[in-house]
């Protein structure tokens, strides 16, 4: 036994014993550290306080102390000696210097769960030792466990320990560590050791006790009749494998519990110390060991990294607004990382008690609550953490095609009246489970793969000649082991017949919106501009029993999907410009290649926002501009910092939105900027505020009511789209120019930037130059203008 001193009494001995100091007190007595002088070593004593006890009481406890001294085990402190000095007894004890578990836990909060666990470990070890020699310790605690300087863990205090079955009258031991069975009939059980210490197990990973009350009453009652929550709810790095082991060894029920301490040390000891699995990744017939090596490693590396700028969002996100669970909800389906630990998580048997399987974000939150959600977002590793720079390139470009993927997904879900759009995103972005968790858990195979897909092999086969496994199978498999619902499991197949499907009824209705959107990914990222419009109509075909729309649809789909990707990914993905896929994606609206409009609403190709620098740069002055432009990149990336600054602290939307519109006005030189936002009493666009000249008036007779016709006002409210006006008065275009703007605005170039939310517009930024030709926008200039539609977007979104 060992520990800091407490005292140190006046200098005495005890028979041959040496006293030194007071190490601490015991169940039955006082802890002294002493000094054996006949073998020259140290070693603790206790006194037995037995004055006060029967002679029957005392005679168990000597018969016990004489029992003690038989055990020989690394993690039981050993009993070496009993003495009887001026009518007391004593137990001379081993001396273990070092501290204990509550020592630790005073210092440092908690343990590294690791580290937990091999403590745990040892002492079930012990346990199972003495429970053979049918004795019940009866007061694990975390006082009781000693930790030598070497890692080793000790197990003393047997004070008040008894023979298997004993029943006394009244329970004896510290009720915060008691198990409910003890409490009702007071018999001394081997599973009540296991509950004690299961409790000190989750004490160590949580930094708290799991029972805490203000009385001994309140604690009991706890124990007896509350369900106490996985210790992941306080510290959510803790997994759902190693919840899973406490939580079954803190169940009410002893039919439930571990059988013996040996059960509970196996558990922990494969969770601690997995076995190497047999062959290697590339064995034939090697699918499941592979599954099982990527479970093992996923268990042992840190979680999937995150993206920062999620992880600043949600730390803005505060937890007593109403509206706090939907937002917080929206920001965490932005990030692959968060979202399959949280459904993995919540669809553990840890909240089994909530009934069925979890597919939402939102449902997941309401379970587990705004807190621990925070908590365990704020744990992960980031991006811009990771050491292999080239992984943390490759994996971005997987996030960015998961996100797009998600997105098309959802669109589909809501345009086929599919049910839950929140289910469409989390399964498309779960299509591509097996290659993400491959390429972070298992790169270097990874990378052979794509080596050989580059060479001429597909997919699958390359996949199959790597790992013995497809990416496919192995997401599927690993969705399976992590519980997730049977809606995205069966969603994550791939549909390999000529027709996709027949009908959308039942488990295929994701299952062909999931494909469905991961083949329109491929075909808007990876299809060259001429022949999109063939692959659309193939693809319209293979999937028309299933998803009844005509190829205008199908590129509305897209397009819907793309502008809402780059609203997502302005604020959230950094270095999107870098990305492959970013581009790729962005591309889309290049010249030449939208056929999404109605053919009464297509613009001239100079029209679209997306290549205004085609257009302006026709109409720029000879005399090249730069010094100017410079003025313009400085001016407006200066308000976009400001904003960004502006967005983490505690801020004013209409503050917001004046200074996108100031940095708008001053960076460009507009004649005038104008907030339009949606009036539903009304049903109009109406202008809210702005700047440039005789600005009041205009913001009085600048609006339009929300109708259907065909002019470009409406197909920007409509669509979400983006659009730039070169010159109003040209013949192509005159006509889509509503009288209401030509008469009280007199504009001859203009942009439009709509502001959506969910895929529906609530408000728009107007900007014009009075005369064709006096507005010039480069192509930096356009991104950072777009990214400032994206602040008040993100700044909107916050404030709902």
């Amino acid at each position: 036994m060992s520990g800091s001193a407490i005292s140190t009494p006046n200098a005495k001995t005890i028979g041959r014993f040496q006293i030194k100091q007071t190490l601490g007190h015991g169940a039955q007595g006082v802890v002294y550290l002493a000094h054996d002088p006949h073998l020259d070593r140290s070693v603790a004593i206790k006194s037995l306080q037995l004055d006060s006890l029967s002679t029957e009481h005392t005679q168990s406890l000597l018969d016990e102390a004489r029992t003690m001294s038989k055990m020989n085990h690394p993690n039981i402190v050993k009993v070496l000696d009993a003495v009887e000095h001026a009518g007391n007894h004593y137990l001379v004890l081993e001396y273990v210097e070092g501290s204990t578990v509550a020592d630790v836990l005073r210092d440092k909060g908690c343990f590294e769960k690791f580290e937990a666990v091999k403590i745990a470990i040892q002492i079930l070890d012990g346990l199972a030792y003495v429970h053979r020699k049918n004795i019940i310790h009866c007061d694990i605690k975390p006082s009781n466990i000693m930790l030598d300087k070497q890692g080793g863990a000790h197990l003393m205090d047997f004070g008040i320990a008894s023979a298997a079955g004993t029943v006394r009258n009244e329970p004896t031991g510290t009720p915060r560590y008691m198990a409910p069975e003890y409490l009702d009939n007071h018999e001394a059980r081997a599973t009540g050791d296991i509950f004690s210490l299961s409790l000190v197990l989750y004490e160590m990973l949580a930094g708290k006790p799991a029972i805490e009350g203000k009385s001994v009453f309140e604690i009991m009652h706890k124990i007896a009749n509350v369900t106490i929550q996985a210790p992941s709810s306080i510290r959510p790095e803790i997994d759902e494998r190693l919840d899973d082991i406490v939580m079954k060894g803190l169940l009410k029920s002893t039919d439930d519990r571990y059988n013996d301490a040996a059960a509970m040390h196996k558990a922990l000891t494969d969770y601690h110390t997995p076995k190497p699995q047999p062959g290697t990744l590339n064995d034939a017939g090697s699918k499941q060991r592979t599954l099982d090596f990527l479970l093992l490693r996923m268990q042992h590396k840190t979680d999937f990294p995150a993206l920062s700028q999620t992880i600043s969002t949600i730390n803005r996100i505060t937890a007593n607004d109403d509206e706090s669970i939907h937002t917080l909800s929206a920001a965490l389906l932005k990030d692959f990382s968060l979202i399959n630990k949280l459904l993995r998580l919540v669809n553990s048997s840890t909240y089994g008690q909530f009934g069925g399987k979890i597919s939402t974000i939102s449902r997941a939150v309401m379970i587990m609550g705004f807190g621990p959600v925070r908590n365990l977002a704020i744990t992960l590793i980031l991006f811009e953490h990771m050491q292999n720079k080239a992984q943390a390139s490759e994996l971005k470009e997987e996030v960015v095609l998961a996100l797009f993927s998600g997105i098309m997904a959802q669109n589909i879900a809501r345009t086929v009246g599919s049910g839950n759009a929140e289910e469409g995103f989390i399964c498309g972005v779960f299509h591509r489970l097996g290659r993400i968790l491959a390429m972070y858990y298992l790169y270097d195979e990874s990378m052979e793969i794509s080596n050989r897909v580059q060479q001429g092999a597909s997919d699958e086969d390359a996949a199959c000649a790597v790992l013995g496994i497809s990416y496919e199978d192995l997401g599927i498999g690993v969705a399976r082991a992590w519980n997730l619902p049977d809606l995205i499991v069966n969603s994550m197949e791939r549909i390999r017949d000529h027709a996709a499907s027949k009908n959308t009824d039942g488990k295929n209705k994701m299952l062909v919106i999931t494909n469905l959107a991961d083949e329109l990914c491929r075909l808007a990222t990876a299809t060259p501009p001429q022949d999109r419009q063939r692959k659309m109509e193939e693809l319209r075909k293979r999937y028309a029993s299933g998803v009844s729309l005509d190829i205008r649809e199908y590129m509305s789909l897209v397009d819907q999907s793309v502008g809402k990707f780059v609203q997502e990914s302005a604020l959230l993905i950094t270095g999107s410009k870098k990305s492959k896929a970013d581009r790729a994606i962005r591309d889309w609206n290049k010249p030449g290649v939208s056929a999404s409009e109605d053919p009464d609403l297509t613009l001239a190709p100079n029209d679209t926002l997306e290549i205004a620098f085609s257009a302006t740069a026709a109409l720029a002055a000879a005399e090249d501009p730069l010094e100017t432009e410079r003025d313009a990149e400085t001016t407006l990336t200066a308000g976009i910092q400001d904003i960004t600054n502006t967005l983490v602290e505690d801020y004013n939307l209409n503050d917001i939105l004046r200074i996108i519109l100031e940095t708008m006005y001053r960076g460009m030189g507009f004649k005038q900027v104008l907030l339009c936002t949606r009036d539903l009493s009304t049903n109009r666009m109406q202008a809210r505020f702005g700047f440039g000249e005789d600005i009041e008036r205009q913001i009085k007779t600048f609006g339009f009511p929300l109708q259907s016709s065909p002019d470009v006002f409406q197909l920007v409210v409509e669509k979400s789209v983006d659009l730039f006006i070169a010159d109003a008065n040209a013949e192509n275009i005159r006509s889509k120019i509503p009288e209401w703007h030509r008469k009280t605005v007199r504009a001859e170039t203009f942009m439009l930037l709509p502001i959506a939310i969910e895929g529906k517009c609530i408000g728009l930024f107007y900007a014009d130059c009075a005369k064709t030709g006096q507005l010039q926008i480069q192509p930096r200039h356009l991104n950072l203008l777009k990214t400032l539609r994206n602040q008040a977007v993100l700044a909107i979104r916050q404030k709902r």
